[in-house]
């Protein structure tokens, strides 16, 4: 009967502390997982801005930050992995640069990966499988809500997708795909 009681009360206090997305999260239906070439055609067009699933690449990007702007069809293969993908546009300023890298390693790197992203339609845009979160800044500076829907985001849909893969499975530096 105690232990009974221990369990009942964990899962009212688990539950009590489920951390949610950010409001402004954008729910995708899946449009396929099919592996192609990084020069081949789409067999269906992505449906969200960054895309959140979809034809991709048949490995994932190493899990990382980077300086350069990485092919889609990369990003995506590490999101139906279970990984967050955060995408900036180059026009935003270094500190929200510095701002979301600090984030990431606030996480640890942990099925993370983050590059500048040109074609974004917002300045920061935070991508998993079939869910995305975009904002625009105001300012050079990311605000303390932007930082907390940031990682609410991450907590709330890491490891959501199609395969389950261990963190430690690395996967290709972008620059040798070919």
């Amino acid at each position: 009967m105690i232990i009974g009681a221990i369990v009942w009360f964990i899962i009212i206090i688990q539950k009590k502390t489920t951390i949610l997305p950010p409001d402004q999260t954008l729910s995708f239906e899946q449009v396929g997982r099919e592996h192609i070439g990084l020069n081949d055609s789409l067999p269906k067009e992505y449906n969200s801005n960054p895309p959140s699933s979809g034809a991709h690449y048949g490995s994932p990007a190493n899990w990382a930050v980077y300086d350069y702007e990485v092919n889609d069809k990369i990003f995506i293969h590490n999101l139906e992995h279970g990984g967050i993908w955060i995408s900036y546009k180059p026009s935003v300023s270094g500190d929200v640069v510095k701002e979301l890298k600090s984030i990431v390693d606030g996480f640890g790197g942990l099925k993370l990966v983050m590059a500048p992203r040109p074609a974004n339609d917002a300045d920061v845009a935070v991508a998993a499988w079939t869910h995305v979160y975009k904002f625009n800044v105001s300012g050079d500076h990311l605000s303390d809500q932007q930082k907390t829907d940031i990682k609410n985001f991450y907590k709330s849909f890491l490891d959501h997708a199609p395969e389950d893969v261990p963190s430690f499975m690395g996967g290709v530096d972008p620059k040798e795909a070919k």
